[in-house]
């Protein structure tokens, strides 16, 4: 009769079956920023443009046009404007977290935490590798 594995065994073999469905994703492509800040400084850009601190039209060339006409129209409901005079006397926006997935190589989900003011949101993109830079395909904000 066999013996019963002990449950650090147990949880060891898991844990490596955890690890074998997920490839190993290969972080040095040339060229390419890093997942995690590129989407970090995204997440905040998005959130500058929400709080009227950054025109939409700086993000043209970092999403792609669903992203961008969604995001065009979230600005012009909610009448923002920008005016570089009235920057220094408002609270900047601050990135607080950044979690990142990599379903595959070429893409890379980001979940951010943006605090700005007394108000704190969630923002989630989709990133893919397209013309060998990051472009964001999918945002959600919360």
């Amino acid at each position: 009769m066999s013996q019963m594995p002990s449950s650090a065994e147990y949880q060891e073999v898991l844990r490596r079956r955890r690890l074998d469905v997920v490839p190993p994703i290969d972080e040095t492509r040339p060229g390419l920023p890093e997942a995690r800040a590129w989407g970090g400084r995204l997440a905040q850009a998005v959130s500058e443009v929400l709080a009227g601190d950054r025109p939409v039209a700086q993000l043209v060339r970092f999403t792609d046009e669903e992203v961008f006409v969604e995001l065009n129209r979230r600005v012009r409901v909610l009448g923002l404007t920008t005016t570089a005079g009235g920057r220094g006397t408002k609270e900047r926006c601050a990135l607080r977290s950044v979690r990142v997935c990599r379903p595959s190589s070429e893409v890379a989900e980001i979940a951010a935490h943006v605090r700005h003011g007394g108000r704190h949101r969630a923002i989630a993109l989709r990133m893919e590798i397209r013309r060998n830079r990051w472009v964001c395909t999918a945002l959600e904000i919360g």
